[in-house]
């Protein structure tokens, strides 16, 4: 039979802590539905074919090189902010970051 795959939505990943990533309950599953209103469960897609998946994520960490940084401080400065401080995140509205120890 035609199925139908349906991922949850992004927001469901967001956790509390901004650095962290949240495992949906339910990721993704299938239905014979196409609303996906009636899920299956994962024994009911297997006996009827459909291929399993697994929950995966990837972390990618970049930077530049140090003179980019050295410029970002110097434009930071001449705009009238501190650039050691978290002034620069607050006036565009990101959330902070807080240590803990």
């Amino acid at each position: 039979p035609p199925g139908y795959l349906f991922l949850c939505p992004g927001e469901d990943f967001h956790s509390d802590n901004p650095t962290c990533v949240r495992h949906p309950d339910c990721p993704a599953y299938w239905s014979l539905d196409p609303t996906g209103v009636e899920r299956l469960s994962t024994e009911e897609a297997t006996d009827l074919g459909f291929p399993s998946f697994k929950f995966a994520v990837t972390a990618r960490v970049c930077f530049w090189d140090a003179s980019v940084y050295d410029g970002l401080r110097q434009f930071h400065e001449a705009k009238g902010f501190d650039p050691y401080s978290q002034d620069v995140a607050r006036y565009m509205g990101h959330r902070l970051y807080e240590l803990s120890g």
